[in-house]
């Protein structure tokens, strides 16, 4: 959520539960619902930002962001005695247990994926053991979970394909990438602004390549460059274009005559 006319989302979580999910999930993930306590109450806080969306789709987004544990309300949480034994969760951020496992609901979702059951199980264990040692609190450890899944296996899909190979729509650079960029002060969050339309312009191309990390820094380089040429020259045209600001004093200004050489009075 950039300010309050703008609204970012998870492009993965878009492609998987669909726009409507996406930007709810990012609504609630940054707290700007007023009230999550109930079902009505964050259908209608949802409703005073998305008046734009159909309240029926609405609330059926948020059922189906409920069902997949991506939110979670209080309401739900008291009720929760009769369902199976999943992972603890509230509101509340806590350290990630030996004993964590993902929920139910997040084998649904990655099913959804040609991800692999055995690829699931053994990054869970280096998933675990990555976030005890960090001892960071997190309240969304099966929303992070499933984008690590996916981190995961795209990686792992690009380093099987040794010949020349169409870039996939799941395409992502390794890490060694935003190493290389930080280099030339390029930050891995504004490299990753420039993803999906790269995915998008070599798929559509149809180019068949066994170096897309190396083609992915040029082309950050690149729009990086060209982006920032953009922004100093918004800001030099700024200068000119607000009133009231002058490079010269008053004095200076009035004993200015440079304007009248201009004249021709013949």
């Amino acid at each position: 959520m950039d300010n309050d006319n703008n609204i970012s989302f998870s492009s993965e979580v878009a492609e998987t539960l669909g726009i409507e999910c996406a930007v709810i999930l990012s609504l609630y993930k940054n707290n700007k619902l007023n009230d999550v306590s109930s079902l009505n109450s964050i259908l209608n806080s949802t409703k005073k930002i998305l008046s734009f969306i159909d309240e029926k789709k609405i609330k059926d987004s948020i059922d189906t962001l409920i069902r997949f544990e991506l939110i979670e309300l209080k309401e739900i949480r008291n009720s929760k005695n009769n369902k199976i034994k999943s992972p603890q969760k509230s509101n509340e951020s806590s350290i990630l247990s030996n004993t964590w496992i993902p929920s139910a609901e997040v084998n649904e979702i990655l099913e959804m994926t040609n991800i692999t059951s055995e690829f699931y199980d053994m990054k869970l264990k280096e998933f675990k053991i990555y976030w005890i040692e960090r001892g960071q609190k997190k309240n969304n450890w099966n929303s992070s979970f499933i984008d690590f899944i996916r981190r995961e296996w795209a990686k792992e899909t690009n380093s099987k394909q040794v010949m020349p190979h169409i870039i996939d729509e799941n395409w992502y650079p390794d890490e060694e990438v935003f190493d290389i960029l930080n280099l030339s002060e390029i930050t891995k969050d504004s490299a990753l602004i420039y993803l999906k339309e790269f995915i998008l312009y070599w798929k559509d191309k149809g180019t068949a390549l066994t170096t897309w990390n190396s083609k992915f820094i040029d082309h950050v380089k690149k729009r990086h460059i060209i982006n920032s040429r953009l922004e100093n020259s918004n800001e030099e045209n700024k200068k000119y274009s607000e009133p009231g600001q002058y490079k010269q004093d008053f004095k200076t200004r009035k004993n200015d005559n440079t304007w009248a050489k201009e004249i021709n009075l013949d």
